[in-house]
């Protein structure tokens, strides 16, 4: 893995994991509004960016319902739904992602220390490189959160936030997306002074 190579909208896909309001109950690492916006951020930029995306769940029962804000802007996605804790178990997700042809994986998920762990350490087994947005993620304590975040680093995944990804696939604000990348940044961080 080179960790110097960067994400691109050509050489990665997003993959949204469990984006459902019945998990927020054990969520405690991160404020719920707050994970709910860093979760609606990364799925408008992965529109904005035109990239390949799965949208992982599966509603009802203890689940709940998809975050309103992930769902108004995931048009583009495709919903996978799974049984499994990892959804590299489940041979539909498996396809689509083979399909896609790339190599580079950027997950964010509800639980980080469940169903993104266990699908990041996964697809790095399977020769994915992936690039875990800590900010769309929560645990039900912080020594729950830092030892997943340990563990998939050991396994060769990089921690990153929305906003970093941001620029990073922006590259130049004159690009097209740039606008709209300083719109998701004044209304949905505090570099835009309003939360």
């Amino acid at each position: 893995m080179d960790y110097c190579e960067k994400l691109t909208a050509d050489n990665s896909v997003v993959i949204l994991v469990d984006f459902l309001d019945g998990f927020l109950p054990g969520i405690t690492t991160i404020e719920h509004d707050l994970l709910r916006r860093n979760a609606e951020a990364l799925t408008r930029l992965s529109a904005l960016f035109e990239m390949p995306t799965v949208m992982l769940g599966e509603e009802g029962s203890f689940r709940g319902n998809f975050f309103a804000q992930v769902t108004a802007h995931a048009d583009h996605a495709v919903r996978i739904e799974r049984h499994t804790p990892s959804a590299w178990d489940e041979p539909a997700f498996r396809d689509h992602i083979e399909k896609t042809g790339c190599k580079k994986i950027i997950l964010g998920g509800i639980s980080l220390d469940i169903c993104t762990t266990l699908l990041t350490l996964d697809m790095m087994g399977a020769g994915y490189e992936c690039y875990v947005v800590v900010d769309t993620c929560g645990s039900d304590s912080t020594l729950n959160e830092q030892a997943a975040m340990m563990r998939m680093t050991q396994a060769g995944a990089v921690m990153l936030n929305w906003a970093s990804l941001a620029s990073e696939l922006l590259k130049d604000w004159e690009n097209p997306q740039g606008e709209a990348v300083g719109v998701l940044y004044q209304t949905l961080t505090r570099w835009g002074n309003v939360i």
